[in-house]
């Protein structure tokens, strides 16, 4: 088939094509670079997530592949999968305590030598601390309310009652005994010893620990603190001729006044 070698009819003007105007050189020259240079360079490789890492940074971060999360703090991720991350609760260890002390498995006496030990998480909260030897018994539970005991049966200040109906601390025939299941009411305890006799401390497992004698002018107090969910006995040494009043108030023990409450009676 021959082509059409007609010629274009200059009577028909809408017949005619139409030729685009050519594009300023000005204006195409920056956008043809822009090409040239985004072909020239590779596209930037995205690394690849390893996932959340909880080992610490430098920088106290927690790293989850292209994003950081500070320690304690909430993330925001994209908006087509919103995620936070939060800092879990830590509990108490060993390594945040105020310094490292002996167990009750290597102390036999607690006095000049061996002033103190600590107990663990296991020893601090199972069955009763059995004190014996003890004179008088002080007690003081996280709402500073304080009382004493006295093993032959006299008390003083504000007792504390656990929710078992059971004293926190108090004197059971000649022992002085600690309720270890509500140990977290108890902030510090005291126990002192009059005569030639010594304080002897028992733990559910069978451990035990004695206070040293002392000598004439000075005698040895146990004094218990919990530090944590860890009880801390203590072994301070007073005037042994100071009276149970001087003696509490050298280690800041003011007795509650107790209010008996009255019970309503029914009409």
């Amino acid at each position: 088939m021959a082509l059409n070698s007609s010629g274009v009819r200059a009577d028909i003007g809408y017949l005619r094509r139409r030729v685009k105007p050519a594009a300023p050189a000005a204006t195409a020259a920056p956008a043809a670079a822009e090409r040239e240079t985004a072909e020239a360079e590779p596209a930037p490789r995205r690394a690849a997530s390893a996932g959340l890492s909880l080992a610490p940074h430098p920088t106290g971060t927690a790293s989850t592949g292209t994003a950081s999360v500070s320690a304690g703090s909430t993330s925001t991720a994209s908006p087509a999968g919103r995620a936070s991350v939060a800092a879990a609760p830590t509990a108490v260890s060993p390594d945040s305590l105020p310094f490292p002390a002996p167990t009750i498995d290597d102390v036999r006496e607690l006095g000049g030598t061996e002033p103190v030990l600590r107990l663990n998480a296991r020893e601090s909260a199972v069955g009763s601390l059995i004190v014996s030897g003890a004179d008088v018994a002080v007690w003081e539970d996280t709402d500073r309310v304080t009382g004493s005991a006295h093993a032959s049966g006299d008390t003083a200040g504000t007792p504390v009652t656990t929710s078992g109906n059971r004293p926190l601390v108090g004197f059971d025939e000649a022992d002085a005994l600690v309720s270890l299941r509500h140990v977290r009411e108890l902030r510090r305890a005291l126990f002192v010893a009059r005569g030639p006799h010594t304080l002897g401390v028992q733990v559910f497992d069978g451990a035990t620990v004695t206070t040293a004698r002392g000598d004439d002018s000075r005698m040895f107090v146990l004094y218990l603190l919990r530090i944590g969910n860890l009880l801390e006995l203590r072994a301070e040494p007073v005037d042994r001729t100071a009276s149970d009043d001087t003696i509490l108030k050298q280690f800041g023990f003011t007795l509650t006044p107790h209010v008996a409450t009255r019970e309503s009676r029914s009409r």
